[in-house]
């Protein structure tokens, strides 16, 4: 079995046509990587499946949501029900009634009922934390429990050492973990001020940072007043083009559902380049490829003027007064070709535009 070294920074300098320097967040695949094949799941949501399709991606971390059932046996499942991911056991019909995690027993959800997963051999029980645990130590992929039950970080330090992040709200199980762990633990904070931040951070002690999903609270003087400091601060599954906004601002860690600049050891397998070309107003720049069933894009844009970029469907308007600072996008693909435009709402100057494909199928 492998064994995990937490490097907490994975930090890869990147440049396209600037001297300045990009350094990414550490990425963390949200409810673990899970993919969809059209409308539904092919990689479930908090499954040791989806920790190996995060290694496969080269994810350094996933997330997981961590709940009682009522014999308190903790399983992963992020939704107070299991209806939206799992179906009967008996003939894989969708379950046609509420069924709580903390109204039934172990043995009632793993005999009754499985994952929901386009590959039969996919459709388990729902695991319990010790599987996942026990993935992550093999893969070598850190595990951010998202969890108020003291128990489940006891188990973590128990398996992993402080090779693991403690990930909640400001509850005792949460404060209780630095009595034992010298891991990383992070807050959620929702809303209020950087004082608050400083405040909650300082009774925590040690390595500790702020997450949060508010993307108007974590502004750039919020990240930037904190990072200063010492600490994390996680930028929780923003939509675009917030998590772009994010990126730049200088969060240290993202926790996203299609995030990706996992790109270390890959090469990509095909690249669209532009340099120095004007684009008047209302023309575009357009480049897409046949991509690998598993496969990641990087897009890394230096320009001035106003433009708007759509990176596998999702747009972003930005402005640049001069160029030199580069915009960089990433998101990881599957079963799909990606698609890139960058059109001038007003005249743009491009200094350099790179796109890249990797092959995340190895």
């Amino acid at each position: 079995m492998k064994r995990i070294v937490y490097l907490f920074a994975v930090l890869v300098a990147v440049s396209c046509g600037s001297a300045r320097h990009a350094s990414f967040p550490y990425a963390v695949a949200h409810r673990g990587c899970w993919l969809m094949e059209g409308k539904a799941f092919y990689i479930n949501e908090n499954c040791p499946a989806g920790v190996r399709m995060a290694a496969q991606y080269g994810y350094p971390s996933i997330e997981c949501d961590v709940q009682y059932t009522s014999d308190s046996v903790m399983v992963l499942m992020h939704d107070e029900t299991i209806n939206r991911t799992m179906r009967n056991a008996s003939d894989y019909s969708e379950i046609s009634t509420p069924v709580k995690v903390t109204d039934h027993t172990f043995e009632e959800l793993r005999s009754r009922y499985v994952l929901a997963s386009t590959d039969p051999a996919l459709r388990v029980p729902i695991p319990t934390l010790e599987e996942l645990l026990d993935t992550c130590l093999y893969y070598g992929v850190v595990p951010m429990l998202h969890s108020a039950i003291d128990a489940s970080f006891r188990l973590a330090f128990q398996n992993l050492g402080d090779g693991f992040i403690a990930f909640g709200g400001q509850g005792k199980a949460l404060s209780d973990v630095r009595g034992y762990s010298d891991c990383l633990i992070l807050v959620n904070q929702g809303s209020g001020s950087v004082d608050l931040a400083f405040e909650r951070l300082g009774r925590l002690g040690g390595k500790c940072g702020i997450s949060s999903m508010n993307h108007d609270m974590m502004d750039a003087a919020f990240i930037r007043t904190l990072r200063e400091a010492g600490y994390e601060v996680q930028a929780s599954i923003f939509k675009a083009p917030h998590e772009q906004r994010a990126l730049q601002d200088g969060v240290s860690i993202q926790l996203s559902d299609f995030y990706w600049h996992q790109t270390d050891g890959r090469r990509p397998v095909a690249t669209f380049r532009e340099r120095r070309k004007t684009l008047p107003a209302g023309e575009s720049l357009t480049w897409t490829a046949s991509a690998p069933k598993y496969s990641g894009l990087t897009l890394a844009l230096d320009f001035s003027g106003t433009v708007e970029v759509t990176c596998c469907g999702r747009v972003y308007t930005l402005v640049h007064d001069a160029p030199g600072e580069v915009e960089h996008f990433g998101v990881r693909l599957y079963g799909t070709d990606p698609e890139v435009s960058v059109r001038a709402v007003t005249d743009a100057q491009i200094r350099s535009v790179r796109a890249e494909l990797y092959d995340c199928g190895k």
